[in-house]
């Protein structure tokens, strides 16, 4: 055993690399300085094993990396996280892995990566939001021609805004950097969770706790490069779900959503195992430790990545994926920054994601943006320049929050939060799968334009002139979306026979054809399939509503509710006759012959109860809308109150008689 032992840190000797920057990770979000390690650093380890490693395991582990471990954290199923005193490169962990896999205990390892956040330096802002929206050429006054219309390729959310803003039922969690308090994001959030294992990285004193709020990121050169605090999480959180029509800042793309910070991000960046524990956790799998998200999300951005050499999905991200998507989530991610094929960067080369790049307000790919053929989809991300960013909430403050502001950041991390933000508007919109969703944003995306430079999505072989296109199903765009606007209001009258009618509601995009279906009280009338319906009896005292849905080529349907209409019951008539009017007190017993009338045809079912002087005094079943009631003696002599009520049944209302007085002597 001694001689195995002396071999293994023989080998560690031989690949052991000078000490870089101290645990944490890389944080180049917006204005932040490259940190002091390589993009291909590694914080820790992610081994594959059933509980805790014991000591002599870490001792073993630690000979071989030249790095201390300083702390193991569970991530859940069979691996754990291994924090070590000093980063590394990946690329010696790949090196030593089967060697770490001879150790007890160790079925698989692979390198806890460095996450970049990927953004580049860069209502009373809403005219600049030119990513949401395309501004209308002003015509000339001076009798010359008007300015030509150029190409839109902003998203158009607006015109999904006549559809829907969102819904609070519809969560996106947002795996960053947590929030920091601003009005435009009031009232937006739901409870979400810091799951940022090292407390040396977490700036707020401790580990893993429910508090998501970001105190900033900034470092003071101690773990990793400094750097000023960046307010990412808050930038991203505001292209989403900023509030509209606030009378100032901005408007998020999904104002009517919920947001869930999921803080990852601390000083020194993100962990992918902190990252894998936060999309679990969001989706509302079992993080150890930590209790299960109340409110999992529907959809998760994580606009952050890492490098990778072998250009594959780690084994760890990809399950966590698989996890997410088992559970309904759409799990969208930035493609990165570093002007190569996304098949360099982590998890946007991971089967299940919908991976995206940034495009600029002509259409044209970034001059920073990852892309290639195995993209998802394209958004507006910004350039790098004065005024070219896209504008989101911020903080003004440099170190911890000062005051909250607005700012501008471009990054493939400002594209993901717009795609997360319209996969939300179209899950407000019905019950649509995660697969389904990714269908509907992939068919309404424009096509790009074709330029002749070099950062142009489409170009043509010039043997072949076959086309290549590396960004994807296109610009992000929800314009041709099928969407319902409005909910069409039921006319007519509320009587058996008589005719309800509507004018079909005004749709977003084209729909090929749209069919109708009436609805009572939420079920399907067979048969009333048209825009007019005769009412029967089976619809008193029910609700009626019309499903309209638009049938598209390359898109699910999509349906909307009219108004809907409470059809009233008939109306019912109650007559009383008692056997006398005059009663001897204690001795005389009476009986009551009621006959209860519907009106519209209706026969009365179901029971009558009598009451004496405002007391219920029996209850009797009626039979072919008769009763005959046997009514207590009398116990004291004056006179006394008769009356009947009819209790009604699901198409008749309830009814009272006319009252009957009954003299009563000794």
């Amino acid at each position: 055993m001694r001689r195995w032992v002396l071999s293994l840190a023989m080998v560690a000797g031989c690949l052991m690399l000078p000490s870089v920057a101290e645990a944490g990770t890389t944080g180049t979000a917006d204005v932040q300085p490259s940190s002091s390690y390589g993009a291909h650093d590694a914080t820790g380890l992610i081994v594959s094993t059933d509980g805790l490693l014991p000591e002599a395991v870490l001792r073993r582990i630690s000979l071989l990396l030249g790095r201390d471990v300083v702390g193991q954290t569970p991530m859940g199923g069979s691996a754990v996280a291994l924090r070590l005193d000093h980063t590394l490169p990946a690329s010696s962990v790949r090196l030593l892995s089967k060697l770490l896999n001879l150790l007890p205990g160790v079925a698989h390892v692979s390198p806890d990566l460095v996450a970049t956040s990927d953004s580049v330096p860069n209502d009373s802002y809403f005219p600049q939001q030119t990513n949401l929206w395309t501004p209308v050429p002003v015509s000339s006054d001076s009798g010359g021609e008007d300015p030509p219309v150029g190409p839109d390729f902003s998203m158009d959310a607006p015109t999904m805004w006549d559809a829907t803003r969102g819904s609070k039922s519809v969560v996106v969690a947002l795996v960053d950097g947590g929030l920091v308090a601003h009005p435009d994001l009031a009232k937006q959030a739901v409870p979400g969770y810091d799951l940022i294992a090292d407390p040396r990285n977490s700036k707020d004193g401790d580990g893993r706790d429910p508090n998501a709020a970001d105190p900033g990121n900034a470092s003071n050169g101690r773990y990793c490069a400094a750097h000023p605090s960046t307010w990412h999480g808050t930038h991203v959180a505001g292209i989403v779900a900023a509030l509209r029509n606030n009378g100032i800042g901005i408007s998020g793309i999904a104002p009517g959503v919920a947001i869930q910070p999921v803080r990852v991000v601390g000083q020194c960046g993100a962990t992918m195992s902190d990252i894998i524990a936060g999309i679990r956790w969001a989706s509302g799998g079992d993080v150890p430790g930590v209790p299960r998200n109340k409110t999992p999300a529907d959809v998760i951005n994580v606009s952050l990545s890492s490098s990778v050499t072998d250009l594959k999905c780690p084994a760890a991200y990809q399950d966590v994926i698989d996890e997410a998507r088992s559970r309904g989530a759409i799990v969208v991610v930035s493609a990165g920054n570093q002007s190569e094929s996304l098949l360099n960067r982590t998890p946007a080369n991971c089967q299940g994601v919908l991976s995206v790049g940034a495009t600029d307000i002509d259409g044209s790919l970034t001059s920073y943006t990852n892309a290639g053929r195995t993209i998802g989809i394209m958004a507006q991300g910004g350039e790098v320049g004065p005024n070219e960013g896209i504008w989101s909430t911020v903080d003004a403050g440099t170190a911890g929050p000062v005051r909250p502001t607005y700012g501008q950041n471009s990054g493939t991390s400002m594209a993901a939060p717009a795609v997360s933000a319209a996969a939300a508007l179209v899950l407000s919109l019905g019950h649509f799968t995660n697969d389904q969703v990714v269908q509907v944003l992939k068919a309404a995306a424009l096509k790009p334009p074709e330029f002749d430079s070099y950062y142009t999505c489409i170009s043509h072989d010039p043997t072949t002139g076959v086309e290549r296109n590396v960004c994807g199903a296109g610009i992000l765009n929800l314009a041709s979306i099928p969407a319902p606007v409005g909910h069409p209001v039921l006319q007519g009258g509320s009587t058996v026979g008589s005719t309800l009618s509507f004018t079909p509601g005004r749709w977003n995009g084209h729909p090929d054809s749209v069919t109708y279906q009436w609805l009572r009280d939420g079920t399907p009338i067979a048969g009333a399939t048209t825009t007019s319906y005769v009412l029967a009896g089976a619809d008193l005292g029910r609700t009626l509503t019309v499903r309209s849905t638009a049938h598209t080529q390359g898109y699910p349907d999509f349906s909307g509710l009219s108004a809907a209409k409470a059809v009233p019951k008939a109306t019912a008539s109650v007559t009383l006759r008692l056997s006398a009017t005059r009663a001897r007190v204690n001795t005389t017993r009476l009986y009551a012959y009621v006959t209860v009338t519907a009106a519209q045809g209706q026969s009365p079912t179901g029971s009558v109860e009598a009451y004496v002087d405002g007391r219920r005094v029996a209850l009797v079943a009626l039979s072919s809308g008769r009763a005959q009631v046997r009514l207590p003696v009398f116990s004291t002599t004056g006179s006394h109150k008769v009356q009947m009520r009819y209790g009604g049944n699901s198409r008749v209302s309830y009814k009272w008689s006319p009252s009957v007085w009954v003299s009563v002597s000794k």
